[in-house]
C-alpha cells in the first residue's frame, strides 16, 4: 500500500471516502501495513563533532560526538552515550530509525506498540483490581477502612 494512500486513510473516514477513491480502497487496502525502515546512506548527513558535558579533557578533546541528520525528513540525532566512536554511530543509527518508525508508521511503530501493550496492562490490572476490591466509590461509611470497620453512629461525640 503506498504512503499517499496510507496518509489519506489517516484523514477521511471510512464513511466519508468519495466516490472517485471507493474504487482504489478495497477493504484490504483499509487494513494498515507497518512499513520497515531503511536507512540508506544517500539519505543521510553524518557529522563527528567534539563532544561536551562531564568527562573533562577526555571527552572535550576528542571527535566522538556522531550528529546524524535524515535528509527526506529533517529528523536530526546526537549521540555521545560511549568513547567510542564506531558504537555511537552504531546508536545514533538506530535513535534514527527509531524516530523515522514513530513519525512513518505512527500507532504501528515499535514504540507506540510497546507503550499499547503497557497501558493495556494496566488497564487489566485496574479491572482485577476493582473487581477484587470494589471502585473507591463504593468505600464510604460503614465500609471496612484500613484494619478495622467504621460504623457511622459510633464517628459521633459520645455523650
Amino acid at each position: 500500500m503506498s504512503f499517499l494512500l496510507q496518509q489519506f486513510r489517516r484523514l477521511v473516514p471510512s464513511n466519508r471516502v468519495p466516490l472517485l477513491w471507493q474504487r482504489y480502497v478495497t477493504e484490504e487496502a483499509v487494513k494498515r501495513e507497518r512499513q520497515k525502515i531503511t536507512l540508506n546512506d544517500s539519505d543521510l548527513i553524518e557529522k563527528f563533532v567534539k563532544g561536551s558535558g562531564p568527562g573533562g579533557q577526555c571527552v572535550n578533546k576528542r571527535v566522538s560526538c556522531v550528529d546524524l541528520r535524515h535528509i527526506p525528513t529533517g529528523i536530526r540525532v546526537q549521540c555521545q552515550q560511549t568513547r567510542s566512536l564506531e558504537i555511537n554511530r552504531h546508536i545514533a543509527r538506530k535513535l534514527l530509525k527509531d524516530k523515522i518508525d514513530e513519525v512513518i508508521n505512527g500507532d504501528l511503530s515499535k514504540y507506540a506498540q510497546k507503550a499499547a501493550k503497557i497501558n493495556k496492562a494496566k488497564a487489566r490490572k485496574a479491572r482485577r483490581a476493582k473487581k477484587k476490591y470494589g471502585s473507591k466509590d463504593e468505600i464510604a461509611d460503614g465500609q471496612q477502612v484500613g484494619d478495622g470497620v467504621i460504623d457511622p453512629s459510633e464517628t459521633g461525640s459520645a455523650a
